[in-house]
């Protein structure tokens, strides 16, 4: 795998390289793929936790981040920080952004072919609440998810563009004024407004920005999907995206392991994190020379 890297590397043909993700983009497996096949970090610490699950690690010069593959699917919901508390709580928090990667993809997906095709599924006076504030809106689910989708990307563009202090309040009142206004206006309703908030909350949980980003692409294609087919077009998108997710390789191997192929020794470390005692081998993904990274570091009691 070292190998292929460097040859890849070797390959290139270029005046030069700036930053490291020009570097992952001229050397990953599939270029189309809205996934990240790499890993960039700009922490040591966790650069040097994952030389030490048997990764590598590319730096680059002149640029603050380095390049970490081969990755896998899950790896983009692991944070070093799950390390230093205690695995229960690093358990749940994994848990939460798992469910939160799945509500930031399908939530306005499944608002819009509810309200669009299935409103027969949503409990009677809650239907009558909908109806009610639905009836002063003259747009589709659909026109009116992608008014505040790209209402909500413009912000979150403009406070990254602003100086940290100016940006957050831009942020929080803009969001505020411009929801208000826009539902007394009559264009939302009120529960598109919570349905994206929400949508936003979960997209913001997870650790890793290039996810991040792929999962506001995809979002909008779950919405497209949706507005055309309902239930029926939600569900081949999520056949398509599992099914792209189990062809994608990150430097030649699966992307989806440990679950694709499944590697149950791996597990321990995915979603969820056993205690460390636990975790005597190195991910398989990985292919790590040397497999074993401890041995049996579990405390007996009374000093044993």
């Amino acid at each position: 795998m070292l190998k292929e890297l460097e040859d890849r590397i070797r390959k290139l043909d270029v005046d030069t390289i700036i930053n490291t993700g020009e570097l992952a983009e001229l050397i990953e497996d599939n270029p189309y793929s809205p996934f990240p096949q790499f890993i960039l970090t700009e922490r040591p610490d966790a650069a040097a936790s994952q030389i030490l699950q048997g990764r590598i690690v590319v730096i680059v010069d002149r640029s603050p981040s380095v390049l970490v593959g081969p990755a896998n699917f899950i790896s983009y919901f692991q944070n070093i920080d799950d390390y230093s508390t205690r695995w229960s709580i690093a358990t749940f928090i994994r848990s939460l952004r798992v469910f939160a990667f799945f509500v930031a993809i399908f939530l306005p997906a499944f608002y819009i072919a509810v309200i669009s095709y299935h409103f027969e599924i949503i409990p009677v006076k809650l239907l009558l609440t909908i109806g009610e504030f639905r009836g002063r809106v003259p747009f589709p689910p659909f026109v009116e998810a992608v008014i505040m989708e790209i209402t909500l990307e413009m912000m979150r563009e403009a406070g990254i563009r602003l100086p940290a202090p100016v940006g957050q309040t831009v942020g929080i009142v803009g969001g505020i004024v411009i929801g208000q206004a826009i539902v007394q206006a009559g264009l939302i309703n009120n529960i598109m407004v919570i349905v994206v908030s929400f949508t936003a909350i979960a997209s913001f949980i997870l650790p890793n920005y290039d996810m991040v980003a792929a999962v506001r692409l995809i979002r909008f294609a779950m919405m497209i999907a949706a507005s055309m087919f309902g239930f029926v077009g939600i569900i081949a998108g999520m056949m398509t995206l599992i099914g792209h997710l189990i062809a994608l390789e990150s430097l030649g191997t699966p992307y989806s392991g440990p679950f694709g192929p499944v590697r149950f020794s791996d597990w321990k470390d995915a979603f969820v994190r056993l205690p460390l005692w636990t975790m005597i081998r190195r991910p398989l993904s990985a292919r790590a020379v040397q497999a074993i990274r401890q041995g049996s570091n579990r405390p007996k009691g009374d000093g044993k």
